[in-house]
């Protein structure tokens, strides 16, 4: 297997200026190639980023002009001028647009795993001009898992995590009681600066633990050094004594309500894909799927919520099929 690790003549690493922010990503394939955009999720409060992708950019760029970034706040990339928009999801959206319009690569495919999915969903629908084709990859995010909004008579009462039936509305998913304190996303004492912290950490996220590799170790390793204590300052107890997962989960708003209560009104080619064993549960991206027209999903069997990892073989096909058919 070819990875962003050990076959870094295959790819190339660069950096460009958006909004002001000193921005990293990888590039890979034919310049005259359809472009793929590969937008990543959430920091895991080490800042992990774009190397998440490590194997699906290189075999994907034998049939795209591949771009991965890393985020604000994440890998390689500025933290945000405003710290306490650390993580935030729209703000990582304007940036992301900002970066597509720098380098100039509207229209262009967008797919986008977890928190990511929300970030190229929100794109979608407030700059359609700069979007080809959208997959969006077990966005929990999007899907608003666990999530009940006033006025919600769309969600079903229950959904399933992992074959369990679980009462939508509070936000708690059952794998946070694994890795996280109480009422928030605050990984426990340990889980994000030593080694095998974050080996348990990660873990939880995948189907094939195999996929936690020791290079992948220390990639995040590297990040924890780099990113842990500015999370941990800014997303620590203080804000989760503040915000809870009630007001965390306001940053999924667009518009005054939900994002998923707006993908109606997405209007270009979208594919959902799913891990049968996401810890975010299967429930909420049927759902989603089912709100979005000229949609299509799959579910990957033996696949977590790090499905492009778990099955990377299979998901790098599956999105092949789907970006080159008519």
């Amino acid at each position: 297997m070819e990875t962003l690790f050990n076959s870094p003549d295959k790819f190339e690493s660069k950096f460009v200026t958006a909004d002001g922010y000193r921005t990293h990503y990888v590039e890979a394939g034919d310049k005259d190639a359809d472009r793929l955009l590969l937008v990543h999720g959430g920091s895991i409060e080490v800042g992990m980023g774009l190397y998440r992708w490590y194997p699906n950019v290189i075999p994907l760029s034998e049939h795209f002009h591949v771009y991965a970034i890393d985020e604000l706040g994440h890998g390689d990339t500025d933290a945000p001028r405003d710290l306490d928009t650390l993580g935030h999801v729209r703000f990582r959206a304007e940036h992301v647009i900002s970066f597509i319009e720098e380098l100039g690569l509207g229209p262009i495919n967008l797919a986008g795993q977890s928190q990511g999915g929300w970030i190229v969903t929100y794109i979608t629908l407030k700059r359609p001009d700069l979007v080809k084709k959208l997959i969006l990859i077990d966005s929990g995010s999007t899907a608003g898992s666990a999530l009940k909004t006033e006025n919600d008579t769309e969600t079903p009462e229950y959904v399933e995590i992992d074959g369990v039936k679980q009462k939508v509305g509070s936000g708690e998913l059952p794998y946070f009681k694994e890795v996280f304190e109480p009422n928030s996303m605050m990984p426990k004492q340990g889980l994000t600066d030593t080694r095998e912290g974050l080996r348990k950490y990660a873990s939880v996220f995948f189907y094939d633990k195999s996929m936690v590799s020791e290079e992948f170790l220390d990639y995040l390793m590297n990040l924890s050094t780099k990113w842990n204590k500015l999370y941990m300052d800014h997303k620590g107890k203080e804000y989760w004594g503040d915000q809870g997962l009630t007001g965390h989960s306001d940053m999924y708003g667009f518009d005054g309500k939900h994002i998923r209560d707006h993908v109606k009104d997405i209007d270009r080619p979208t594919l959902v894909v799913w891990g049968k064993n996401s810890n975010k549960g299967v429930d909420p991206g049927l759902e989603l799927y089912k709100r979005i027209p000229d949609a299509q999903m799959h579910v990957f069997d033996k696949a977590n919520h790090f499905l492009w990892l778990d099955q990377w073989q299979e998901f790098n096909s599956l999105v092949t099929w789907f970006l080159t058919k008519d």
